[in-house]
């Protein structure tokens, strides 16, 4: 997931396009809701309701949820005003060592980059419940050694949308237009020996949750494009219709149980990859286990239909299982940490698919006043189905990251990252290591 490991495989994880179609707003459930977000796929089932002595909870969609929504975009600290639209916006340079841009196992390069960024927050008020926001980040990559591998245009930030909240009773319904451009390979774990791997991505649609207390249901479409920047890889371009939804059980004060399901149609402008129909069915568990402890279970069936009509020299299908965790855990005032891993099946750029399994653990420490220190490890195991390079392969690494509030408007950060890659395919294995300095100003 700049200022973040990459740790999940392809441009189309289903999960992240699940969750973007869904467009849920987590800090409303965190607020009103006593088991945070659950939210996850199909409508069209029935769970049955909640035990009777259970409080009734405020609802996720109504005028409460809409007010609280409301006051916690005031704690937010919009500094800037132009009638009723408020604003924020910060300023941010990065001064970035990579001794490995191009993944390569032999003859890796390296350079000194400089990472420019602007990012904008707005936010309208539109009437006393509905909001329309905007959040972009605009940025830049200048390589001193090899110039050639400047950003091509403007760098747009992962989280970069546009947003419209409408509540109407218990219908909370999201308009959004959500939209990112990068170059980073190292978020892409089937590519080595790449430097630019530019991709334009915008997930557009809208989801609508439908609180009926004990019950929670929300249905979402998103259409999907890709879009490479580099001609070497603009076999990848594609659009993909998402639906996905979800029934969610309030079982207790502390644990929501559910079922999940979505459908994408996937489909390439060359005929390269394969095109696909993708269904995954399942359940999931939330629960609060503890005041200081959260977990999340989901496990399920999924399947991935191509048409293999493609060059890509791969005839398979998926045909398997999903499943994942997510443990988040407050150790003390001072230290939190989160646990993921997951088994799961992903698009593939060299093949129809890879099988994923994956581990990763994150260690917030905030110990020393105004000092924020992060440590994060990762291991993952995939598997190609097969397609032009048929590659095996174990990727693991780590980051340490140290953020420094100098100034009430000046945040200043250091990050150490490492990625090692093994294939079993020759000279496909590389070593990355970075070290990023920046310093940005809040106006």
């Amino acid at each position: 997931m700049g200022g973040h490991i990459a740790l999940m495989g392809r441009l189309f994880k289903l999960g992240r396009l699940i969750r973007t179609a869904r467009g849920i707003d987590f800090s409303i459930l965190r607020k009103l809701g006593k088991a945070g977000p659950t939210l996850l796929a199909c409508a069209l089932f029935a769970v049955r309701p909640g035990l009777a002595q259970d409080a009734v909870r405020p609802s996720l969609a109504g005028e409460e949820a809409a007010e609280a929504r409301r006051q916690d975009i005031e704690h937010i600290p919009y500094n800037l005003l132009t009638g009723a639209i408020k604003y924020r916006i910060s300023a941010t340079l990065g001064f970035e060592y990579n001794d490995n841009i191009n993944l390569a196992e032999h003859n890796p390069k390296s350079d000194f980059i400089i990472h420019p960024q602007v990012t904008i927050n707005a936010l309208w008020p539109l009437t006393q419940l509905n909001t329309l926001r905007l959040d972009i980040g605009l940025g830049y990559a200048f390589y001193l050694d090899h110039s050639s591998q400047n950003t091509n245009g403007v760098l747009l930030t992962p989280g970069s949308q546009l947003a419209l909240d409408v509540f109407v009773g218990d219908f909370r319904i999201n308009f959004h237009d959500r939209f990112s451009l990068q170059q980073d390979p190292i978020s892409e774990l089937q590519l080595s020996n790449v430097i630019d791997y530019g991709r334009f991505e915008n997930s557009a649609g809208v989801s609508v949750l439908w609180d009926l207390n004990k019950v929670v249901a929300t249905l979402g479409y998103d259409h999907y494009l890709y879009i490479s920047t580099n001609s070497d890889l603009d076999y990848l371009n594609r659009n993909a219709e998402v639906l996905v939804g979800s029934l969610a059980c309030n079982l207790t004060n502390t644990t929501w149980v559910g079922i999940e399901s979505s459908f994408v149609h996937d489909y390439y402008d060359q005929n390269v990859l394969n095109d696909s129909n993708a269904v995954t069915v399942g359940a999931f568990l939330e629960t609060q286990v503890s005041k200081y402890m959260k977990v999340r279970v989901a496990a399920g069936y999924q399947m991935i239909d191509f048409d293999h009509t493609g060059s890509v020299f791969d005839s398979n299908d998926a045909d398997d299982y999903y499943a994942n965790i997510l443990i988040s855990h407050r150790l003390n005032a001072y230290i939190t940490q989160t646990l993921a891993a997951g088994h799961e099946s992903q698009l593939g750029v060299n093949s129809n698919y890879i099988t994923l399994n994956y581990i990763r653990h994150t260690v917030t420490w905030n110990i020393i006043r105004n000092t924020l220190l992060s440590t994060e490890v990762f291991f993952e195991d995939a598997n190609d189905s097969g397609g032009f390079i048929d590659e095996h392969l174990h990727r693991y690494g780590g980051a340490i990251t140290i953020g420094y509030q100098f100034t009430q408007h000046v945040t200043l950060g250091l990050r150490y990252q490492f990625t090692e890659k093994d294939s079993d395919v020759p000279f496909r294995d590389y070593t990355q290591n970075r070290v990023s300095f920046d310093g940005t100003y809040s106006f």
